[in-house]
């Protein structure tokens, strides 16, 4: 798959061919976080914490009850203890920072009652504004013969990506913005983004005003170190979002390599929203569809635990997405 871009210089070209008739092209913050980087932006992302993330992937990959840190245990929407195990982990989590947070219900037919994703507000303080950023991940995990054995600790796929919200919500709750952010964690993804269907649904009519969404699918696999991950834009707004992270990266040296792909596959969450509108990319490690490939070999396994996570390479994109965030959302300092 071709390679769209790796420098700067060339998204800015690429970007600019595009248009500017789209939402994000409305927004000032989007030209002007492209332009250098602010010192108020780098000493934010500077609280980001690769030891908060191993502790956040550590809980949700153990089984309760078991010895730290260990692996057996499981976060399969199926099955209903289990999930909500770890629904709760992060509900108590986002309200002891102090933030709006509320179990979003909905149905999923392989389970008896409802299932819940959650969801947690940082109000904006400008009222004449109803503009909202999402950053999202999914909780649930799944892997083989997960029906009889319950064993799914799923630390790549998917709490790499629910580490990266909490943390998120960690060092953004510490902040004022004009725009509202919303850290939003999706169960039954792996049933075939079920929650996060519902979820975007649910925002659709109720008339949301949304002007991006960050979501993180697998984003701790860097086996060669070299710091390639994707974002997958499936349009136009969406690009622009992508521009925004890469002059992020790039602005505040973080020592990634970010790819746009040609192809944007409806593969994770960020797809329930493009359905309806919304910007929104994924950001998610290396896979076949760029120039290289560098995917978890342990997707979808038991396999699939701390061990083969790259903190330092998680660490730096979730301090990416924090401070492209910030930027979008713009900091009252």
């Amino acid at each position: 798959m071709k390679r769209v871009l790796l420098g700067i210089s060339v998204v800015f070209l690429f970007f600019g061919a595009l248009g500017t008739a789209s939402v994000l092209s409305q927004l000032s913050t989007v030209e002007a976080a492209l332009q250098t980087a602010d010192p108020f932006i780098a000493q934010l992302m500077e609280q980001v914490q690769e030891a908060q993330l191993r502790e956040h992937i550590c809980h949700l990959q153990s089984a309760e009850g078991g010895e730290a840190c260990n692996a057996q245990g499981s976060r399969w929407s199926c099955d209903g203890p289990a999930i909500d195990r770890a629904v709760e982990y992060g509900r108590k989590y986002f309200e002891s920072l102090g933030l709006q947070t509320k179990l979003d219900p909905y149905s999923l037919s392989c389970r008896t009652g409802l299932s819940y994703n959650i969801e947690a507000v940082l109000p904006g303080t400008d009222p004449a504004s109803s503009e909202i950023i999402l950053i999202t991940a999914h909780l649930d995990s799944v892997a083989q013969g997960v029906r009889s054995s319950r064993v799914a600790p799923g630390a790549d796929d998917n709490a790499s990506g629910s580490a990266g919200v909490l943390e998120a919500a960690r060092v953004l709750s510490q902040y004022k913005f004009k725009r509202s952010i919303y850290f939003v964690l999706f169960t039954g993804e792996e049933q075939g983004l079920v929650g996060s269907r519902a979820y975007a649904g649910r925002l659709k009519r109720e008339g949301a005003n949304i002007v991006g969404v960050f979501n993180m699918d697998m984003i701790g696999y860097d086996s060669d170190n070299n710091g390639i991950f994707e974002i997958q834009a499936p349009d136009e707004d969406s690009f622009q979002l992508a521009e925004l992270l890469i002059a992020t990266a790039n602005n505040y040296n973080l020592s990634l390599a970010p790819e746009v792909p040609n192809e944007a596959p409806p593969w994770s969450d960020h797809a329930s929203f493009a359905r309806q509108g919304y910007p929104a990319v994924l950001l998610i490690e290396d896979t076949e569809l760029g120039e290289t490939e560098d995917f978890n070999p342990y997707y979808h396994t038991t396999g699939d635990t701390l061990e083969a996570i790259n903190l330092s390479y998680a660490w730096r994109i979730v301090q990416m997405i924090v401070g492209a965030v910030a930027q979008l959302a713009e900091p009252v300092q």
